[in-house]
């Protein structure tokens, strides 16, 4: 079965909207919020072919896992470890697994993602430099920077600074915050996108008391149009605030959250995993190969692609799993043939010698190749 229409799984979280993956998938618009829809083998959401799991027809585990997104409202601010902080981390909680305990790690691998936006994104990625935070943080919050924040020496200090308050000092905070935003009176929008104001308002209103409705302040607001992307390191501290899109992952569930989420926080942990350096966050480079648009990362696990109105061979060397966003597509493998409507997905096996012909845009997720 080198080519095979597979279907995923609907994720319903609060953070999701109502009609984005309705539409792209053709359901009903449900009363619950749909907010990811899963396309690969991990064990927590696989996809299935003819009643079957996806990893039991081919064997195997894919190193990857494809995901569309659709964002109503911020994600918990998070980040996730390098290949080499899973593994030790997996290792050294160990016994706390076994006992049933809270732990952070649930599996030994790293997880580096990548969002290509299909509606206008606004995503927190990383930190601004040490001065830009202290003059926004001075800006918004004098009196408790002054009281709390004064003499700091670097991004960290702060951050672990306003995390060791007490949750009366931390209202006072937010308090201070709220009101400062709503009398400067600046722009909640640019278009489509959130200005770092309609961050904070949005996450004050969402989060109530949450110490990181501060972080907007010293974090990087990014806007992500349609068909650009976003490369998040392992250990970069991001959130997506809003939009919809494509993402591809390691096949990892390891998150760690700093902050607007009611989950556990374990900051010792946190704070060992981010990188607290400043970071300027831009587009993913993209790259034409015969014909397919490919965007380019440092991950060795994935390749996100699109390929846009025209016939495509698949490279033999990788597993794929691709998506019409819209319009509609056939993949054909000798004289095997699926057809797509928008919405559906297809599996294509490594070795297969597999070419599509598009009418509209596919995303097409594989491992990482040349």
């Amino acid at each position: 079965m080198a080519i095979m229409k597979i279907k995923g799984v609907v994720k319903e979280y609060a953070w999701g909207n109502n009609d984005f993956l309705p539409s792209l998938l053709g359901y009903e618009v449900s009363d619950k919020p749909q907010a990811e829809y899963w396309m690969g083998t991990h064990p927590s959401g696989e996809a299935v072919t003819e009643g079957k799991n996806l990893s039991d027809v081919i064997g195997r585990r894919l190193p990857f896992l494809f995901k569309v997104l659709a964002i109503d409202s911020p994600l918990s601010l998070q980040c996730h470890p390098n290949k080499v902080q899973a593994k030790e981390g997996w290792k050294k909680e160990e016994e706390l697994r076994a006992k049933g305990e809270p732990h952070n790690y649930q599996d030994d691998n790293e997880k580096a993602e990548v969002l290509c936006a299909l509606t206008p994104v606004t995503a927190l990625c990383g930190f601004k430099s040490f001065d830009e935070a202290v003059k926004a943080l001075d800006e918004y919050i004098p009196l408790s920077f002054q009281n709390y924040l004064e003499g700091k020496k670097d991004i960290k200090d702060l951050f672990l600074s306003l995390f060791g308050l007490s949750q009366e000092d931390k209202n006072s905070v937010l308090e201070e915050l709220g009101d400062n935003i709503e009398k400067k009176g600046k722009a909640k929008n640019e278009g489509e996108y959130y200005t770092t104001e309609g961050v904070i308002t949005t996450v004050l209103k969402e989060y109530p008391g949450d110490i990181g409705c501060v972080f907007p302040l010293m974090m990087n607001v990014v806007h992500v149009a349609p068909g650009e992307a976003l490369y998040l390191e392992p250990d970069t501290l991001h959130a997506y605030v809003k939009g919809n899109g494509m993402e591809l992952m390691t096949a990892s569930d390891n998150v760690l959250r700093g902050g607007l989420t009611p989950k556990r926080i374990d900051l010792k942990e946190l704070s060992s995993l981010l990188y607290f350096g400043s970071s300027t966050p831009s587009n993913v480079e993209k790259r034409k190969k015969d014909g397919i648009v490919n965007y380019l990362t440092p991950s060795s696990d994935f390749m996100l692609s699109r390929l846009d109105d025209g016939t495509f061979s698949i490279p033999r060397e990788i597993d794929a799993i691709v998506i019409v966003e819209k319009g509609r597509a056939e993949v054909r493998e000798n004289e095997k043939m699926v057809k797509l409507e928008k919405g559906e997905v297809c599996f294509i096996e490594k070795g297969s010698s597999a070419s599509i012909s598009v009418s509209g845009t596919l995303y097409m997720a594989s491992e990482a190749y040349n």
